[in-house]
């Protein structure tokens, strides 16, 4: 068996563990969601009530998400060449 057969015999491997990692949590997260929606449906359960405000944590207004905008690429190759020319 040559080096390159056990590379690549190595990469299926890698290849296949990450579609059954993925495969699992597709799973588990339709689980979560399905449970989810059943505890929306539990009796005395007040509609609309968002979990984070049951256990006592903030709300935030819609609007409000502190989301900032997505980095961009160029910029972190600049650092990159610039880190690089020094």
């Amino acid at each position: 068996m040559g080096i390159k057969d056990q590379f690549q015999d190595k990469a299926n491997e890698l290849k296949d563990q990450a579609q059954h990692a993925a495969n699992r949590g597709r799973d588990e997260s339709r689980e979560r969601g399905q449970q989810g929606r059943e505890q929306g449906r539990e009796p005395g359960r007040e509609p609309g009530r968002e979990q984070g405000r049951e256990r006592g944590g903030q709300e935030r207004e819609r609007g409000q998400q502190g989301r900032r905008p997505a980095p961009d690429p160029m910029d972190e190759l600049r650092d990159e060449r610039d880190r690089f020319q020094s």
